[in-house]
This record gives structure tokens, C-alpha cells and sequence, in this order.
């Protein structure tokens, strides 16, 4: 299972952000919630999918309940992108807090979910190191949270959307990392005094850049007050502060720090390229 953004391009978003030829303001995309909503519609087949996975798992692995394993799956997208509290799973999932930790394994061995880990970045303060679960596909996170699909496009939708749109940014750095030009790792911040950025993009000399992710399709200033917190904190080892959501084209808030669609994560391919377009 995954998800097609209907890109081929290659696109290496953190390479760009370091790129002087990059200007925000140039970027342009079509797409809109709809477009984005789009990627996690799908209903058909998911149930068989899951159930022919687990089932397979369960016959290499002689002690794998396949009913635990698709339990899991469930609780795991309620909420989706959620931190990864074992206890709540297994109370969730009613599976014996002894023995969920194999089950999470074999569901990112599976490639059915990703582990974001909590940032070991040296900004961070007092940070929580819980990973976040990733749904390689928002689709089947989408399915398994049991939400709507008419109801993410309606304005009173947006807060069931928002960790579905963080599923598909973050799942999608992940993908790329793995073949970016430039080596980075990935975690997320939230510390025990408050501070919270979704993404740090950690580079081997210990910089990050800070990424927030939001449903909104225009930039304010509120969207920005946690990098901004970040850039103090980091110093000279921020490198830069980025707002993706829903807008139709990038926007410079102030040096440093930017607002871009999230579309261009996997389109921002080349300057010569800057009109983003959904699939077709």
C-alpha cells in the first residue's frame, strides 16, 4: 500500500530549501483541499487489503494474531499521526500491554506505518521522545479513523484533516530522505515546556530547519509563532522556518522564514519549474 502524489519528477524538497535560486513568492500550485483530500479518498478495498496483509504476516509468523495486528492498525489511526503511547494502544486495541511491542513491529516492518522519532536535535529542551506514527498511505489512515470523506472538505472538517495533511508531508519526507542529495535526519519537538514544531530537519552539523504543517490556504502570523520560538532557541543553528498548508502560492514572512502549498514537497523540482499541478 502507498500513495501516489502523481509525481515523477524526483523532487528533493530539502535540497531546494537550501537553494539560492529558490524564491517563495514564485512557487505557484493548483492544488486546493479538494486536491488534497483526493489522496485520501479511497475506500475500496482497503478492508480486503489489510486483512490479506495481516493474514500473510500471520502464516511467517507463527505467534502473530492477525486480529491483533489489524486492532492495532485501528487504534493507531484514531488519531492519526499521533504520538506513540503503548499503553493507550494496547488499552485501545485490547491487546496485552506485554506483548503490543512485536505488533508495532511487524506494522512498520510491513510498511504500513512509519516511526517518526522525537527530535535528538541539540535545540531541543526537555523534549518527549515518543515517535509519532506515519501511515505510509492517508488513505488508509483516513479509512481506519472512520472519517468522512465529505466531511474534511467542509470548513467544520479541517480539524480531522489536519493530521491527515501531517501524514502526507510527513510521510513523504520520509520517503525522500532515503535518496535526498542532501543527508538529513527527521523528528518532531514537543517538549515538556510547551514548545512544539511538527518536523526538525536535522543536517549532520547539528542545523535544523523547522516545519509546520496547517489546513488553513492563507499564511498569518500566528502559523509562525513556534518557529519563531525555535529560531531563538536554535541560534545559529536554525537554518530556516517553513509554514506548508493549503495556499496556492508561497509566501516570504520574513528572512528566514517562508510559507509554501504543501504540493510542493513533491513537485518544487527545478527553478524552472514553478507552477505546481495536482494529478490528473
Amino acid at each position: 500500500m502507498g500513495v501516489s502524489t502523481g509525481s515523477t519528477s524526483g523532487s528533493d524538497f530539502v535540497a531546494r530549501l537550501g537553494s539560492r535560486a529558490s524564491v517563495p513568492e514564485e512557487v505557484h500550485s493548483r492544488w486546493g483541499v479538494a486536491e488534497y483530500v483526493d489522496l485520501m479518498a479511497r475506500d475500496d478495498g482497503i478492508d480486503d487489503e489489510l486483512r490479506r496483509t495481516a493474514y500473510d504476516a500471520a502464516r511467517s509468523l507463527r505467534r502473530l494474531d492477525p486480529a491483533r495486528l489489524l486492532s492495532l492498525l485501528e487504534a493507531m489511526a484514531r488519531p492519526p499521526s499521533a504520538e506513540l503511547n503503548k499503553a493507550r494502544l494496547a488499552a485501545a486495541a485490547r491487546i496485552p500491554a506485554t506483548t503490543i511491542s512485536p505488533y508495532i513491529d511487524v506494522a512498520e516492518r510491513l510498511g504500513l506505518v512509519r516511526l517518526l522519532p522525537g527530535t535528538g536535535s541539540p535545540v531541543a529542551k526537555r523534549a518527549v521522545g515518543r515517535p509519532r506514527v506515519v501511515f505510509t498511505d492517508p488513505a488508509v489512515a483516513r479509512h481506519l479513523a472512520g472519517i468522512s470523506v465529505d466531511r474534511l472538505t467542509e470548513f467544520e472538517g479541517r480539524s480531522r484533516l489536519a493530521p491527515l495533511l501531517e501524514g502526507v508531508a510527513l510521510a513523504e519526507l520520509i520517503r525522500q530522505s532515503g535518496t535526498s542529495e542532501v543527508k538529513y535526519r527527521l523528528g518532531h519537538l514537543r517538549e515538556r515546556n510547551g514548545l512544539e514544531v511538527d518536523l526538525l530537519v536535522e543536517l549532520p552539523d547539528d542545523t535544523v530547519y523547522g516545519i509546520e504543517i496547517r489546513t488553513a490556504a492563507g499564511f498569518r502570523p500566528h502559523q509562525f509563532r513556534a518557529l519563531e520560538a525555535l529560531a531563538v532557541r536554535a541560534g545559529s543553528r536554525f537554518r530556516g522556518g517553513i509554514v506548508l498548508n493549503t495556499a496556492s502560492v508561497g509566501f516570504k514572512y520574513q528572512p528566514g522564514m517562508w510559507g509554501l502549498p504543501i504540493s510542493a514537497l513533491w513537485e518544487w523540482d527545478s527553478p524552472e519549474r514553478n507552477v505546481l499541478l495536482p494529478a490528473t
